[in-house]
């Protein structure tokens, strides 16, 4: 019988947990979640690991899944605001409405560890983001996963989610700025 799968905040007292699982990222392990808030062409002053620390001590970043108390998927989710890479890529770039940055959140990273994965904790990290996105005031709820039916799928190159999962959690896709690029997706609260 497969363990129920929980999600909780990522708050600082859940950093160990997060540290674990980048420990497990492989190729993305310096990463810490840190690529899209950085300004491209940005080198950061200090570690990744104690700029993502001064964001979890800010405010939830994203959300921690565990199963039997392990973290085994993690998932980051905040305003397009806090993501200047992500604003400035071609394939990602924001598109013109609804316009505030803010209010738009994004779904922008998954990582759940090999021995996790096809077990449903992506899905239940891209549920429970969207349910923490509209408590944290967003109009909207965007996500730029790849489409595999067009792009080969890796998890280094699928950290932001494929298409598929996505609209199985009720996302639209609204734009594809190169064939091969991203797909911006888009999930409306339901009234």
């Amino acid at each position: 019988m497969e363990p129920q799968v929980t999600v909780a905040e990522l708050v600082p007292d859940r950093w160990p947990d997060f540290l674990a699982l980048a420990r497990q990222m492989g190729a993305n392990r310096s990463c810490y979640c840190m690529w899209w808030r950085e300004e491209r062409g940005e080198r950061l002053s200090r570690p990744r690991s104690a700029a993502a620390r001064e964001v979890v001590d800010q405010g939830p970043p994203g959300l921690i899944a565990y199963a039997d108390g392990e973290p085994v998927g993690w998932c980051a989710v905040a305003p397009r605001s806090a993501y200047p890479r992500l604003n400035t890529a071609r394939g990602t770039r924001p598109l013109p409405e609804p316009g505030d940055l803010d209010a738009v959140w994004v779904v922008s990273c998954f990582f759940v560890p090999e021995q996790w994965r096809g077990r449903g904790v992506s899905r239940a990290l891209l549920d429970a983001a969207v349910d923490f996105a509209y408590r944290g005031g967003a109009a909207v709820v965007e996500g730029v996963p790849i489409d595999p039916a067009v792009v080969d799928r890796s998890p280094g190159g699928s950290y932001t989610g494929t298409l598929p999962m996505f609209l199985a959690a009720g996302f639209e896709e609204v734009a594809r700025p190169t064939p091969k690029a991203r797909v911006t997706v888009r999930h409306r609260r339901r009234a």
